[in-house]
Parts: C-alpha cells; sequence; structure tokens
C-alpha cells in the first residue's frame, strides 16, 4: 500500500540529506511515499564553484546524479521546477501544468542572486551562482586575452583585461583569488604581447571588512593576501547603479570593468517570498524549532518543513542562522531524522545547530580556516581545505575525481582552453565593439 505523500522541492545539501535519510530507512521508504523535485538532475558541490571557473576542477566532478540517488534510495525523481505552493489545497504547481499533492512538504530550493534593486545590475552583471556561471566566466576570462593579444594600444589591452567582483564575502573574494592566480600564473605568460600591470581586478565590498563573517583577524589575513596578489580592494564601495563595463559607487566615484561578477548576497526564489507565511527582511521564511514554517499569526503549519537558504531560523543570540552550506546539511539531517522517527512512531529534539567553523580557499594552495576552534592559514589550511571537502563529496567516484583534480593542480597549471565559442560569452553589443570601441569612452 503506497504511504503519505512526501514532496521535497530541491537537492541541493538540505534536499539530498533528506532524501538520502529516508530512502536508507526501510520504515521510512514504506511509510512514505517519496518524491524529490528539482529543476536540475544533477546535485552540485557549491563550494568548489570557484575552483571549476578556473579550471582547476573538473565541471562534471562536482555534480552528481540525482536519478542515480533516488533509485538506489527507491525514491522517485522529477526534473521540474516548482511555481507555485498552495498550501490550502497542499497541492505544488510544476512547469507544463503539473500539480503534485502533498501531505508533507519540504521546501529546499536554495537560493537566487540578490542585485538588492541596483539599477542595471541584472543586466549587465554576471550572477555567480551555478555550473553554468562558473563555465562561462572561465571561458570569457580565456576570451578576453584573445582579444587583449591582438588590441592595438596598450588602453585597449588594459581596458580588456579588467575585473570587478561587487561583494566581498566569502564567494567573492574566493572567485578573486582564483581568477588571479589563473591570469596571473597561468594566462599571463602564454600571450606574449600581454603583461602584468595591463591586469585588473577589484573587488568593492560594502562594509569596513572583507568576510564579515570570519574572524577579525582572517578577514585581515585575506585582505593582505589578496592585495599582495595584486588585487585591488576597495572596502565601504557601496554600488549604486550599474551600467555596461562600468560600476558607479556611492559618491559618485566610477570603476570600469569590461567584466562584472555579482557575489554581493542571495535571497530565495519568488516560490518562497510569495508563501503566505512569515518572512523576515530577505524573504526567508520563518521556522520553529522543528524547522516547520510559520503562518502570519507565528503558528508552525503542520506538515510542512523550510530548510537551508530558505529558512531563518532563530539562534539564541536573537539572530538567524547564516545561509550557508553546513546550515542546509545541519538542517536536512535533522527533518530526515524527524521523519524516519515518525515513520517508527516516534519523535526527535528540536533542531539545534553547532557552527563547526569556516573554510575560506584563496588558491595557489593557501586558505584559512577556523574548524572546531582550530585556526589556520597558508598551504596547510589549503590541504585541510581540500580534504574536508573531499569527505563531503557525495559517491566514491566523485571522491576519487576531486581528489586527483587537487594532485594535478599541485604540479600543472590551468588549461587555457576555451571550449565555448565567443557568441556564447559575450554580448551581441561586445560582439558588434571593434578593438577600438572596446575601449569606450573614459571618465
Amino acid at each position: 500500500m503506497a504511504g503519505r505523500r512526501l514532496v521535497i522541492l530541491g537537492g541541493g545539501f538540505g534536499g539530498l540529506d533528506v532524501a538520502r535519510a529516508v530512502g536508507r530507512s526501510r520504515a521510512a521508504r514504506e511509510h512514505w511515499d517519496t518524491v524529490l523535485i528539482d529543476k536540475e538532475n544533477f546535485f552540485q558541490f557549491n563550494p568548489l564553484l570557484p575552483a571549476v571557473a578556473v579550471g582547476a576542477v573538473e565541471t562534471r566532478h562536482i555534480v552528481y546524479p540525482l536519478r542515480e540517488m533516488a533509485r538506489q534510495r527507491h525514491i522517485r525523481f522529477y526534473k521540474n521546477k516548482a511555481l507555485h505552493i498552495d498550501l490550502e489545497r497542499r497541492e505544488v504547481r510544476l512547469h507544463n501544468d503539473r500539480v503534485e499533492p502533498f501531505e508533507v512538504l519540504v521546501v529546499a530550493v536554495g537560493s537566487v542572486t540578490d542585485w538588492y534593486g541596483v539599477p542595471g545590475a541584472a543586466e549587465h552583471a554576471r550572477p555567480f551562482k551555478t555550473l553554468v556561471d562558473a563555465m562561462h566566466l572561465r571561458a570569457r576570462v580565456v576570451e578576453q586575452f584573445e582579444m587583449a593579444e591582438q588590441a592595438e594600444t596598450e588602453e585597449q589591452r588594459r581596458r580588456l583585461l579588467s575585473f570587478a567582483i561587487v561583494g566581498g564575502g566569502v564567494t567573492g573574494v574566493e572567485v578573486a583569488a582564483e581568477l588571479m592566480d589563473m591570469a596571473r600564473d597561468t594566462l599571463m605568460p602564454r600571450y606574449p604581447s600581454l603583461h602584468p600591470p595591463d591586469l585588473s581586478l577589484t573587488v568593492l565590498e560594502a562594509t569596513d571588512r572583507v568576510v564579515g563573517t570570519a574572524r577579525p583577524e582572517h578577514s585581515a589575513y585575506v585582505l593582505k593576501f589578496l592585495e599582495r596578489r595584486g588585487v585591488n580592494v576597495r572596502l565601504g564601495a557601496r554600488v549604486t547603479r550599474v551600467a555596461p563595463h562600468r560600476v558607479e559607487l556611492e559618491g559618485g566615484t566610477v570603476i570600469e570593468a569590461f567584466t562584472l561578477v555579482w557575489t554581493a548576497g542571495v535571497c530565495p526564489p519568488s516560490v518562497v517570498r510569495d508563501l503566505p507565511v512569515q518572512h523576515v527582511r530577505d524573504g526567508r521564511v520563518r521556522v520553529d524549532p522543528m524547522l516547520r514554517a510559520l503562518d502570519p499569526g507565528g503558528n508552525a503549519i503542520e506538515n510542512v518543513y523550510v530548510i537551508g537558504d530558505c529558512a531563518a531560523s532563530l539562534r539564541s543570540d536573537g539572530t538567524f542562522q547564516p545561509a550557508l552550506s553546513q546550515t542546509a546539511i545541519a538542517m536536512g539531517t535533522h527533518v530526515g531524522a524527524q521523519l524516519v522517527e515518525r515513520a517508527r512512531s516516534r519523535s526527535v529534539a528540536p533542531f539545534r545547530f553547532r557552527d563547526v567553523g569556516y573554510i575560506i580557499s584563496l588558491g595557489k594552495h593557501s586558505s584559512v580556516l577556523d574548524l572546531f576552534g582550530m585556526r589556520l592559514s597558508g598551504k596547510l589550511a589549503w590541504l585541510t581545505w581540500a580534504a574536508a571537502y573531499l569527505v563531503k563529496m557525495v559517491g566514491f567516484r566523485k571522491q576519487l575525481e576531486v581528489g586527483i583534480d587537487h594532485i594535478t593542480h599541485l604540479f600543472f597549471t590551468h588549461d587555457s582552453s576555451q571550449i565555448l565559442n565567443r557568441r556564447e560569452v559575450l554580448s551581441d553589443d561586445e560582439l558588434n565593439l571593434s578593438l577600438g570601441d572596446a575601449v569606450g569612452p573614459r571618465t
């Protein structure tokens, strides 16, 4: 006899852990009729996206097929996108007008880029959230070097080799470090007409320090590390407008960059923001200690769980849990345990999150970390970073593939092949520019 319908929206860190927990338990498999739904048919290991963006780790090595996981766990998987959640009728409307009813719902659809309402940002900046974003960034960087090699003047070369990253959080500094490593150490020596002064990379951070979630001493270390590598870090740089190849800051300063990458923040997708529940300022859903959504009156909505980047779980100090992968994993583990124990007519204790620390990769075999009270920086920290993420990879095959990538990267430089064609990485306006036009007006 079919069990109660359990629908899990999202196959990221949180949703994957819920599905794996239910699938591992025979009692849970028999009790729940489980459907996992995600807009992609793979799980993506987000912490390694910056490494993928520069070719230090192969693209397919950080993805794991969700359908294979579902088959092994005896649950169903649908590649589809949730468009609307009707809590009263207890059903989810998917793409192509498919409707999926549920008795228990787990919302774990992750997050999207938050443009903070900055005019022109969504149109002219490049997000950094997905594998496609990482692949396109890498291809675009190589393409710009190819174009700069053929430029006629020094001004043209410098214009083409100018980059800016909005957001000095973990993702922003990791992308900056990896990008500078690839540009200076791999690409620059392979283009005879290009020289280090032609390259510029600027990180724009609105607050007074990079990686504000890290310890102050680690923020200072990251800042000095980036500056030593040639990155221009501007603190207190609040972006007010984005135009093609330029960023306007509060106060009127203009930063020119042929490529602008936006890593300033994330927010829940519209399917979550539109739910008739309690939300916090950034759109996340308020949840109770069992990770159930709270209705506008502050009451828990039975059998509707929200986890990961979509959830605002209150901490003891009155703030909310950060939207990090370790938070999503902990929430997914807790909801998975709840569903397994409910199948056995048992209960679990409320959710308690223990922050184990952080790891920040700085490319070139360097990192800073604070794990379980252990603080390290430099090469030893990088080795710890590589080992920690290797352990967290899903499946032995992926662990082996990423491990080989790390070992290879110790001895060899990045691959500079540009597989995507120019039309895939440049805008229509950029395609129509001559090299002279690429310089554009100066201010």
